[in-house]
């Protein structure tokens, strides 16, 4: 009986080739889109799960009046396991933001991923070792441990176990040796590829005081909890620690907490912390597509599935005539949709494979097929092609296995295979969904596009960055050599120094400030810039009141600037600050007083996602890590090669390495962009999927009305009036499916654009756009069936029926 069967089944897809093919199209479209963004899902949420320890170990963290830090005093966490039970380990780590110089014999180069780290460091985190001897790492200060990326890059082949690198911050090279090879996974929110003892920072990087300092927040810090802690218990201890500790000034001043490991890459929005960050509200928009893909997909495999069998109706009721069982007959199509779906699934998998290298080039990730066709990756997909192969046959089968063959060879099938409502909501559940696709992707292209095009209040456009450059920013004679010999040519107008520029969030610095004449509890932390006197004019920053730096004032170098946010924080406590805000004191931690001298129009240095903070700017060389420099000509890249020739001239043992700062900043949105193309893509799958779904319930449907039609025809019925009739019953589906989508969709959306403190308003062009479209295609979908009835001879229908 099986194989008399299968013998039908494939006889059926051959015979109604055009509709297999319309089966296997939609379903293998939506299987593909659906893999491909559950792989990247899973990857998001992969994120240091490798590490065995993975539910036990938490951030420490620090939370003041103004932000919550991912960064904590060295001393904490150290003091903090030896005073509080549940913690088991801790290992801190400084995150290197800046290059480093790395020589090589007679090459130097300007390294990012840079970790100074503690000895327990591999204690808490199973980064897994390629060579060397685990037990020996970071125990020995001149010794260090990198990336097999960046043993290929320094030593090729070769193996570097032994070998050595020079590494320069302060204008000194110091000898490290390769200890060991260890790896960092693609999938850890802690990215390296230089791994150095931590007393190497503590000797170079900062000073000796600031590892004993109970307030300099500059370490990551990460606990090993015991099993059984109880959070509530341990924010209570954390705070008694740091009374017993620093009094009840430090206790009130900060509120230590914790942070599960597994929360940090999605769920966390903490300032100093990695980047980039993973975005846990676009990994639900995404998972959230996929099954909607998904569900249109077996919608329209469902609906196709029925027009198709319709077509062998009465060739159905002859065999039940005949003998054929009504097992018989479910068995048939159950067999027929499972083969159907495993086509599709095959040739699903074989699309994944093929689009691999692009999905990875749009989504930022490095998926290798191989990796993906793992035996547990195949079965899953064998069993879902099975399980939506049977749950959509089922309806077909049950509804054509139980009806009556005398009614069907009598000409009443339209009686008997009625779809009622049931087809038409699987078509308003088809089109809601890709109505909110269409919407999703205007409004998130609408707001990419404003932060893209929003004026940030400086200027961005060709500024040259030098990177690795922290040994002639900090140094006053170094950096005026520089300037001096750069601004001599043509169209090179200005360079600046500084701790941090606008767009840099990895590197801004905060202070404490204490307004002169306020109570001491009352000082509070405020980003700090400290540069030169070229910084508002290299950026083109608008002062509203008051004067830049000027080098013939000698006193400017205890002046401030302050932006228009830190007028109004101040002003909120002093209303003086407000009306005359020139000449007022700050009172730094150190205890030195500067003066306000000038007060700058507020400008985007953070991303448009953050709220524009209070800023002071003010002198400071001794602080600053980068250098940018202001070009103008039609052709930069004359100027570019002449700035690389005269600092390769005057500082040959430092790399000249550069970005430009408007494309740092695009960088800022590069999570946007992406979940923007990959919705682009989806979108656009999905359009054509619910398209071959509407053809199929045309099929069915203007077949049912067939005889209505030629009827209406006969008693005087344009051929006009009937494809406006035929065409009304479907595009009012699309219409109830844009009331659904619109709504949801602006409230979705709504709530999407509020995670950006500047935002876009909503775009009702993207709106009217998405109904029009989804109208259109609805047209197209059914306007050859539609005119193919309308226009066919009256009297071949009703012979036929």
């Amino acid at each position: 009986m099986i194989k008399l069967i299968a013998r039908l089944v494939v006889r059926n897809l051959i015979k109604q080739r055009l509709y297999t093919l319309l089966n296997i199209a939609g379903l293998t479209l939506g299987l593909l889109v659906f893999f491909t963004i559950l792989i990247y899902v899973r990857h998001q949420y992969s994120f240091d799960q490798f590490n065995e320890q993975s539910d036990r170990i938490y951030r420490l963290t620090s939370a003041t009046k103004e932000r919550i830090a991912a960064i904590v005093p060295y001393t904490w966490g150290h003091q903090m396991r030896n005073e509080i039970a549940e913690i088991a380990n801790v290992a801190s780590f400084q995150n290197i933001t800046i290059a480093l110089t790395v020589k090589q014999g007679d090459d130097v180069f300007a390294q990012h991923g840079f970790l100074g780290v503690d000895s327990t460091f591999l204690d808490l985190f199973d980064f897994p070792t390629v060579s060397g001897n685990k037990e020996g790492f970071l125990k020995s200060p001149n010794k260090m441990l990198i990336t097999p990326q960046t043993a290929e890059k320094y030593f090729g082949s070769d193996n570097p176990i032994g070998k050595t690198l020079q590494v320069n911050l302060w204008g000194t090279f110091v000898t490290y040796e390769i200890e060991g090879v260890v790896d960092c996974p693609s999938n850890s929110h802690i990215q390296f590829q230089f791994l150095i003892p931590i007393q190497w920072v503590r000797r170079h990087f900062f000073a000796p005081t600031a590892f004993a300092s109970w307030t300099s927040h500059f370490c990551h810090t990460y606990f090993v909890m015991s099993k059984d802690f109880d959070p509530v218990k341990l924010r209570v201890d954390m705070k008694n620690f740091l009374e017993r500790h620093g009094g009840e000034s430090l206790r009130d001043k900060y509120t230590p907490d914790v942070q599960a490991l597994e929360d940090i890459y999605l769920k966390s929005d903490l300032r100093f912390d990695f980047q980039p960050r993973g975005n846990h509200q676009h990994v639900l928009i995404l998972l959230a597509v996929a099954f909607g893909i998904m569900a249109m997909a077996v919608i329209n495999f469902v609906n196709i599935s029925s027009a198709k069998s319709l077509k062998a109706v009465k060739e159905t009721s002859l065999r039940k005539i005949l003998g054929s069982s009504k097992r018989q007959i479910f068995l048939q199509f159950v067999m027929e949709s499972i083969l159907l779906t495993l086509i599709s699934t095959f040739l699903a998998i074989v699309g994944l494979v093929l689009i691999l290298p692009d999905f990875n080039l749009i989504a930022g990730t490095e998926f290798f097929w191989l990796e993906l066709l793992t035996v547990s990756n195949l079965l899953l997909a064998l069993g879902m092609a099975i399980l939506i192969g049977v749950f959509s046959a089922i309806y077909p089968a049950l509804i054509l296995s139980s009806f009556k063959p005398v009614s069907i060879l009598s000409s009443r099938s339209g009686d008997q295979l009625k779809s009622g409502w049931s087809r038409k909501i699987l078509v308003i559940i088809q089109f809601t969904l890709a109505v909110l696709l269409l919407i999703a992707t205007g409004v998130i292209y609408h707001q990419v596009s404003f932060m893209t095009t929003k004026n940030l209040g400086f200027d961005k456009d060709q500024i040259l960055v030098l990177n690795g450059a922290r040994v002639v920013a900090a140094d006053a004679g170094k950096m005026e050599l520089f300037r001096s010999a750069v601004t001599k040519y043509e169209g090179i107008q200005s360079v600046t120094a500084n701790s941090s520029f606008p767009g840099d969030i990895e590197s801004h610095w905060s202070a404490r400030y204490l307004p002169e004449g306020w109570p001491a509890d009352e000082n509070m932390a405020l980003w700090t810039i400290y540069t030169d006197h070229e910084f508002v004019k290299t950026f083109d920053l608008e002062l509203m009141k008051g004067r830049d730096f000027n080098r013939d004032i000698g006193s400017d170098t205890l002046g401030l600037l302050v932006n228009e946010a830190a007028i109004r924080h101040l002003s909120g406590m002093d209303p003086t600050w407000l009306e005359a805000p020139l000449g007022k004191r700050l009172v730094h931690s150190g205890g030195t007083k500067s003066k306000v001298i000038g007060v700058l129009r507020d400008f985007h240095f953070e991303t448009l996602k953050e709220q524009l903070n209070p800023l002071v700017i003010q002198i400071g060389l001794q602080n600053a890590f980068s250098i940018q420099v202001k070009v103008r000509a039609e052709n930069i890249s004359d100027q570019v090669a002449a700035i690389g020739a005269i600092w390769k001239e005057l500082f040959p043992e430092i790399p000249f390495d550069y970005t430009f700062l408007d494309q740092r900043l695009a960088q800022h949105f590069d999570a946007d962009k992406k979940l923007g193309q990959l919705l682009q893509i989806v979108t656009a799958l999905s359009i054509i999927i619910a398209a071959l779904g509407l053809f199929g319930l045309a099929t069915f449907m203007v077949y049912q009305k067939s005889k209505e039609m030629s009827i209406r025809k006969v008693i005087g019925a344009s051929e006009k009036q009937l494809i406006g009739l035929l065409a009304w019953d479907f595009l009012k589906l699309i219409l109830i499916a844009n009331l659904i989508a619109i709504p949801v969709g602006y409230m979705v959306m709504d709530q999407w654009l509020d995670g950006f403190a500047f935002r876009t308003h909503m775009p009702l062009l993207v709106f009217l756009l998405a109904v029009g479209f989804s109208l259109f295609i609805a047209s197209v979908s059914v306007g050859q069936q539609a005119f193919k009835t309308a226009t066919q001879n009256p009297v071949d229908v009703l012979a036929e029926q």
